[in-house]
């Protein structure tokens, strides 16, 4: 069945389906974008896009890609298994992963799993870093994932497919179909991913492989538009996601692990627009339902459970000011939140939102921003936030950015009502933060170099021991104090001679995470992180090179060097193949390998991770 479900989706073919309708006149391409406010509301902060050549090289897995091409630090439970994220020594719970300009982490734990999330679905996907992101929402306190469906109009009917297979060690196979039609009234794309592996790598220096750890997922993504009139146009989004896993042992004994794990996500977005004069209306209804299932042995049919959905209605309004180059712009959103689990009765959380904006540009030097926003939620008393971005160009290569913002976190539903750990105790955590940072850009290479400060108040982390009514129990506590701050510093630069083009990438972050009580690092807070690509192509015919450098983590609050996780430098090579392009038709294939120098290394505590391993890629486009 698996292998069935993989070749079929690879051999889906193309169909034609609207018709024409030249009602409206438009250019030959319009690319409608689905989360247009990130870049217009980043005023002073730094914002990566990764370009589709950067994704084509890392369509294993979506931490892949982040690892090697962000400055954000991953903690992984092994390949395929849970992975989240986190900026600047924050927690994942502070890292807001946004769909179409939905923040869709889980209702639950407050995170996104980065490994249950397919790369090539997507059209865009952008790191912001850093907090003040209130049109998201207030818990972004280290920075924001963007991942976007855009949708194109264009004058004639046309139609593109995508197909993407991928074949690797450890019987992996990954599979795509992307399918867009449009003309000059409405569009459609269609995206299929299927993607599974026994994923039982050998533990390297051990008798060991990884038992227990494969996985299977399917992903299904529609996005459709359609103008109503000339000023106005509805577009509608839908992603949903099954995937099931089993989850691996660690060593001493890693043949032990006899569990797994289920979960579905269903995320629909209808979204309407408005544009006339100086005037843009966007009113957005959104439904995400979530759930998972948890098998405690996976030869039984018995399982725990997890439930939750979120409605919203959010309604923007903008109005520009022409000849003051401004805008200003309202966010008023409201969502209802419902979960439970097996031994929790349902829980509901509501939650009102306001939020104004207003950014200018003064000539062509200078540009500024002041956001702020209040919240009335149903459990806690929340305080209003608060950012303020400025960019001032010194001359004509050189920029200068500041920021600062204030944020907060609520508990999530597992902080607060986990059976036997939740504290119900908790209050919301806080923080104060600003950056400073300056980018000098020829268009041959670029530097963005920042400084950055973060104070958090009550700040929620899960300890040991955390409550002495329950010894050796994790539990979730507010620590009085934490600062974060550090170094980030982003690199690129592009050469091109004749057929000859080079082009080379860094990302180095520097980072002190510290409780004010012990003066000692986080725990699984690098205070060194380091990756980068060089890339050289000549005609149809391109090599890569990653690395990546992760600095130790403490894994205990007392910092002891008897449980650090050593650092490790890990490096993939690569090589691609255009057998053929033309305006319509491209064909390519590659070949990774991934840990090329045979690494033996651990994010996690006893969880090896794979040794060198090997990934062959066709990407057929017509």
């Amino acid at each position: 069945m698996k292998k069935a479900l993989f070749i079929a989706i690879t051999c889906v073919s193309c169909f034609n389906g609207f018709t024409q309708n030249d009602l409206i006149n438009r250019l030959e391409k319009v690319i409608i974008r689905s989360d247009r406010k990130l870049r217009q509301h980043s005023v002073g902060y730094k914002v990566s896009t990764l370009k589709d050549s950067v994704l084509h090289k890392n369509t294993e897995s979506f931490t892949l890609l982040l690892r090697y091409n962000s400055p954000i630090y991953f903690k992984e439970y092994g390949a395929g298994g849970t992975s989240t994220a986190s900026f600047r020594g924050t927690s994942a719970s502070n890292t807001a992963v946004i769909w179409n300009g939905v923040n869709v982490n889980s209702i639950n734990n407050g995170q996104t799993g980065f490994n249950s999330l397919t790369v090539s679905l997507f059209d865009a996907i952008d790191v912001r870093s850093g907090g003040g992101s209130i049109e998201y929402g207030s818990g972004a306190i280290g920075g924001t994932i963007h991942l976007n469906d855009n949708l194109k109009f264009t004058s004639k009917r046309q139609t593109e497919n995508l197909i993407v297979v991928s074949v690797g060690s450890f019987n992996t196979y990954n599979s795509l179909y992307k399918f867009r039609l449009s003309d000059s009234k409405k569009t459609v794309k269609i995206g299929l991913s299927y993607n599974q592996s026994e994923n039982d790598y050998k533990f390297l220096d051990t008798d060991f492989k990884n038992t227990n750890g494969a996985y299977e997922n399917l992903g299904v993504n529609i996005s459709l538009a359609f103008f109503i009139n000339r000023y106005s146009k509805l577009k509608f989004y839908s992603a949903n996601y099954f995937a099931e896993r089993f989850l691996s042992g660690e060593l001493p004994n890693p043949l032990a692990a006899n569990d797994k794990y289920k979960d579905f996500n269903h995320r629909n977005l209808l979204v309407y627009n408005l544009k006339k004069s100086r005037l843009q209306h966007e009113l957005k209804l959104g439904y995400l339902a979530e759930e998972y299932q948890y098998f405690e042995d996976k030869a039984i049919s018995t399982f725990n459970f997890g439930k939750s959905k979120r409605y919203l209605a959010n309604y923007n309004l903008g109005y520009s000011f022409l000849d003051k180059k401004g805008e200003l712009a309202s966010y008023t959103e409201y969502e209802s939140i419902l979960g439970k689990t097996d031994q929790i009765l349902e829980k509901r959380r509501t939650q009102f939102s306001q939020s104004i904006i207003y950014n200018q540009k003064i000539g062509h030097a200078i540009s500024f921003e002041t956001k702020i926003r209040k919240d009335f939620n149903s459990d806690y008393k929340v305080p209003f936030t608060y950012a303020l971005g400025i960019k001032v160009k010194t001359s004509n290569c050189i920029s200068i950015r500041a920021n600062g913002s204030r944020n907060y976190r609520v508990p999530t539903y597992n902080d607060l009502y986990w059976p036997g750990q939740g504290n119900l105790d908790l209050i919301p955590e806080t923080s104060l933060q600003g950056e400073l940072g300056v980018i000098y850009n020829n268009n041959q290479f670029k530097i963005d170099l920042g400084a950055f400060y973060i104070a958090v108040k009550d700040k929620i982390v899960w300890i040991p021991n955390g409550d002495s009514a329950r010894a050796g129990v994790w539990v979730p506590i507010n620590l009085s104090r934490a600062n974060n701050k550090g170094l980030e510093l982003a690199f690129s630069y592009k050469e091109k001679v004749n057929k000859h083009i080079f082009s080379a990438n860094l990302n180095y972050s520097y980072t002190i995470a510290e409780n004010e009580v012990t003066n000692k690092q986080a725990i699984f807070v690098p205070e060194h992180l380091l990756n980068g690509n060089v890339t050289y192509n000549y005609r149809q015919l391109s090599f890569f090179y990653q690395h990546l450098f992760n600095g130790k983590v403490y894994t205990t609050e007392s910092n002891s060097k008897d449980f650090v996780v050593p650092s490790f430098f890990v490096s993939n090579v690569g090589v691609d193949y255009k057998l053929f392009k033309n305006t319509k038709t491209q064909f390519n294939i590659g070949l990774k390998v991934n840990n090329v120098f045979n690494e033996n290394y651990v994010v996690i505590p006893r969880r090896p991770m794979p040794n060198r391993n090997f990934n062959l890629n066709i990407n057929y486009k017509f």
